[in-house]
């Protein structure tokens, strides 16, 4: 089976460029309006039949913009690296290389979470307009500190190691502490996608492989 990540790079056309830049454009843009609560703008970003399986929901773009904009819902930034893009025609896959920042309040204490991710993206040009499809997070690996050196907050490691490696810290804070801060606690955590479990990413990759060669 052939993979997108084996797409050719380099010795692209102008228009072929332009359609990278445009798929770049789009995924910042996305995550800027997603930080700053311009969730209007991250709608104009996508295509009407887009779906978001994130940490915290799996559904329809839609949906998840309207509990993304719940007043309850902890606020998070994305401090982005870098963004490759393999291209086939009028379809792209994108991972956007980035650390997740949340900074919340768990047992009175103010805390810090970080969550390094790959955020994989589908995106499609469609009557000369590109738009995202697709979203999953790929979560690598995360850690909670808090913001006072002199705080006693901790989560026991018992209470962690009841949960995936690639995110101890993440499950806690949803399953322990804030369940419903995010509008619908754990989604299948099992199941995220992590190199703990290479199966999930490789299964993701296959189907976008197949999204992105269809014919």
């Amino acid at each position: 089976m052939k993979m997108f990540y084996e797409i050719p790079v380099g010795n692209l056309s102008s228009e072929e460029l332009l359609d990278k830049a445009c798929v770049r454009e789009l995924i910042e843009i996305d995550r800027y309006c997603r930080d700053y609560g311009y969730f209007e703008q991250e709608r104009a970003c996508w295509f009407d039949d887009g779906e978001v399986y994130a940490s915290w929901f799996k559904g329809p773009i839609d949906e998840f913009l309207a509990k993304s904009s719940r007043k309850d819902k902890a606020p998070s930034t994305h401090k982005i690296y870098n963004i490759p893009v393999w291209l086939n025609g009028s379809r792209a896959v994108a991972e956007c290389i980035c650390v997740i920042h949340f900074r919340t309040e768990l047992s009175g204490e103010l805390i810090d979470l970080n969550v390094w991710s790959r955020l994989h993206f589908r995106a499609e040009k469609r009557e000369g307009r590109w738009g995202l499809v697709y979203f999953e997070g790929i979560y690598e690996r995360d850690r909670l500190d808090p913001v006072f050196g002199d705080s006693k907050f901790f989560i026991p490691r018992e209470e962690l190691q009841k949960f995936r490696p690639c995110n101890w810290n993440q499950c806690a804070r949803l399953a322990l502490y804030s369940a419903d801060s995010f509008g619908g606690g754990l989604v299948n955590a099992d199941k995220w996608c992590g190199p703990d479990k290479p199966e999930t990413i490789q299964h993701l990759y296959e189907e976008s492989s197949c999204w992105i060669f269809e014919t």
